[in-house]
């Protein structure tokens, strides 16, 4: 630890699923903070993976891809590395308009060769997306959003009403990967838990679940990247104090500790 750093004495929880944590993780002990890595979500193959496989190698048909998470990038090129030689893909995409939700799955599709012309300019969320002027006339233009299984139905919704058919292609699913919050508690007793950092509504709900009773985690402090999940507190038993990013990306959750830090 690091007297003088902005998030030197700050234990901080960072709940982003272990294959996405390590940036995160990287830049906030460099700024002086004792991370704990503590994943509420993982990411495995959809439970239909062969209709995954089917609806990857049709992708031709598709006016425009909207990819809406990294994990959507690695998981997709994962599954096409095992059934499509890599240069037919790129060849395959690079033939389509791509759309990403935000910074960083835009940059997991370049990282792949792939070059995105839809990404919000600032807000990286679906309505960010939706303002895109690309996304807003696409009457009769045939749409595939590649995500999670689950999740919220407003772009797809908001993509029908302006005219456009689209599918959903899931390309992965969550679980929740802990059986219980052991190892929170114990840093809770010994050292104290200053934030824990949440970037999904589902992990906010495996939270809560796993720490159901815990009344020192009713009290502790979150820091969660949407709006969207600090109105889902409502129906969650907490009483602490909640900082809401504009949006989950590592940027925006940063600026957020800082400033908190600053503050606290």
């Amino acid at each position: 630890m690091t007297i003088g750093l902005p998030l030197t004495r700050k234990t901080i929880v960072i709940t982003r699923p272990e294959r996405q944590s390590g940036t995160l993780y990287e830049r906030l002990s460099k700024l002086g903070a004792h991370v704990i890595k503590f994943p509420l979500i993982a990411i495995e193959a959809p439970e239909n993976s062969d209709f995954f496989n089917d609806q990857l190698n049709s992708l031709d048909g598709y006016d425009c891809l909207i990819f809406t998470s990294r994990n959507a990038v690695e998981m997709t090129f994962e599954t096409l590395a095992k059934s499509s030689p890599t240069a037919v893909s790129l060849g395959l995409l690079e033939s389509l308009q791509i759309a990403a939700v935000g910074k960083q799955t835009a940059e997991a599709l370049e990282n792949h060769g792939v070059t995105v012309s839809i990404v919000p300019d600032v807000y990286f969320n679906s309505e960010a997306l939706l303002e895109h002027d690309s996304l807003r006339k696409v009457a009769s233009q045939r749409l595939a959003i590649i995500k999670g299984e689950g999740g919220r139905d407003l772009l797809r919704d908001t993509l029908l009403k302006r005219g456009a058919e689209v599918d959903y292609i899931d390309a992965y699913r969550r679980i929740c990967p802990m059986t219980n919050l052991l190892p929170l508690v114990k840093c809770q007793e010994s050292d104290g838990i200053d934030i824990i950092a949440l970037t999904s509504v589902e992990g906010l709900s495996n939270l809560f679940t796993l720490g159901s009773g815990q009344t020192w985690l009713s009290n502790t402090t979150l820091l969660v990247g949407s709006q969207r999940m600090a109105n889902s507190l409502s129906n969650i038993d907490h009483t602490g104090s909640v900082i809401v990013a504009d949006d989950p990306s590592d940027d925006q959750m940063i600026n957020s500790l800082l400033n908190w830090a600053n503050n606290s």
